[in-house]
């Protein structure tokens, strides 16, 4: 049991290494089918754990016909629907690829993605960008309209053109540094990016404007990032799965390297026991509506992949640095702080890139332990927006990560590596 402990303590160590060491670029823009490994021709991915299409909420099923509109395998709803039935096209959770399902997770072959490159792994995660200011969209939303697939080819033809330049010429763009600056500013980097989004303008602009390239493009390109609430949300995703995805199948291991959520159920996934999932019924997040209109019957359980930043030491475990946010949810400066202390407990160990201000300079705590969070009873909480079960966001809150999920993983774990 000992020397069992001992293998535990080293990969443990090594996995959460992955993530303080790791050094995340934005190198590319490029469609999933070029850069999503084993996403396939007719193949749909989603957030969440696996799930069948029958046992899917309605904004799942939705964007499941979405993306057969969009790629063309179909002409309308009904016959979407009959060729998804027939088994015509593969449906896969996106944590099962080297990406991220933010929202519904929506992705296919000709959805353009941002590529992220840890370049102390090695290890390339591809996330689907923000489609513009409106809400709505195909890969956050599953949506689909004539509109929607204009806006898409608009960003894949006239303005990722743009960005992919200015990416080669500067040779990538360091991401830890903004996550870091962003987290002195007020970001848990979850629900909050509005001082990293400041940070990403203040490099990509200059780039922009320095292009040998009409007025005209280059104006449209910034129009699209500055007027794009949240814009850099997708880069901490990316930056989180990369991290994560050097930890995978580090034997031994208890560190979770990844949540999510389908609004059915909600899984994790632990380093020392690739390709398993653990699964438990989606937790409904608890937080302020944006209308009193709203209430919990509008709710839906939680869905989507973003937290995976919380994976990586950020957003309900960075609570501390954007207490801002968690006054969304009435609470105060005390009481944010408290819940980053309170995430320690759980956590492997501290990641010294992040220094925050209201730890008077401490480091945030990093790397879910399965056995820590069942020896405390303290279950991971997890930031995010609250959807409505017919679409939109209806407000923000925090959920905690089902407790049953550790207890499945444990047991595994055990029957794995102790026998």
């Amino acid at each position: 049991m000992m020397d069992v402990r001992e293998r535990i303590k080293a990969a443990n160590d090594a996995a959460v290494h992955c993530i303080i060491d790791s050094d995340p670029y934005w190198v590319d823009v490029q469609p999933a089918g070029e850069c999503v490994e084993g996403l396939e021709d007719h193949m749909i991915l989603h957030s969440g754990p696996p799930i069948d299409f029958e046992d899917m909420v309605a904004l799942h099923r939705r964007g499941m016909v979405s993306a057969m509109l969009f790629e063309h395998w179909a002409r309308d709803e009904k016959e979407a629907v009959e060729r998804i039935r027939a088994g015509e096209v593969k449906i896969e959770s996106a944590l099962d690829h080297n990406t991220v399902g933010a929202g519904t997770g929506i992705i296919t072959k000709s959805v353009m993605m941002n590529v992220i490159q840890d370049r102390h792994s090695g290890k390339r995660a591809c996330t689907f960008p923000a489609e513009g200011p409106y809400q709505g969209g195909l890969c956050g939303w599953g949506l689909y309209s004539e509109e929607i697939a204009e806006n898409l080819r608009i960003m894949r033809e006239e303005l990722f053109p743009v960005l992919r330049e200015v990416l080669h010429k500067r040779g990538g763009m360091a991401l830890k540094p903004i996550l870091a600056e962003g987290m002195q500013m007020g970001d848990e980097n979850h629900t909050r990016q509005t001082a990293a989004d400041l940070l990403f303008d203040k490099q990509i602009l200059p780039d922009l404007f320095a292009l040998d390239r009409p007025k005209e493009e280059i104006l449209k390109v910034v129009r699209y990032i500055v007027e794009t609430p949240r814009f850099f949300h997708c880069y901490g995703q990316g930056a989180s799965r990369s991290a994560l995805m050097a930890a995978d199948d580090t034997p031994y291991s208890t560190m979770v390297i990844a949540i999510c959520g389908n609004g059915v159920e909600f899984g994790i996934k632990v380093a020392g026991m690739p390709g398993q999932w653990f699964t438990a019924p989606a937790p409904m997040m608890e937080g302020r509506y944006t209308s009193t209109h709203y209430t919990k019957a509008d709710q839906l359980p939680w869905i989507g992949d973003s937290c995976v930043v919380e994976c990586a030491g950020m957003g309900g475990f960075a609570a501390a640095a954007s207490p801002i946010v968690c006054n969304l949810r009435g609470m105060t400066l005390k009481e944010s702080i408290a819940q980053t202390r309170e995430m320690e407990e759980i956590s492997i160990g501290k990641n010294p890139n992040f220094p925050i201000p209201n730890l008077d300079f401490s480091f945030l705590p990093v790397g879910i332990d399965i056995r820590l969070v069942l020896k405390t009873g303290i279950s991971p909480a997890i930031h995010g927006g609250m959807f409505n079960r017919e679409g939109g966001l209806i407000g923000a809150g925090m959920a905690r990560v089902p407790m049953e999920c550790f207890q499945k993983a444990m047991k595994a774990f055990s029957v794995q590596y102790a026998g």
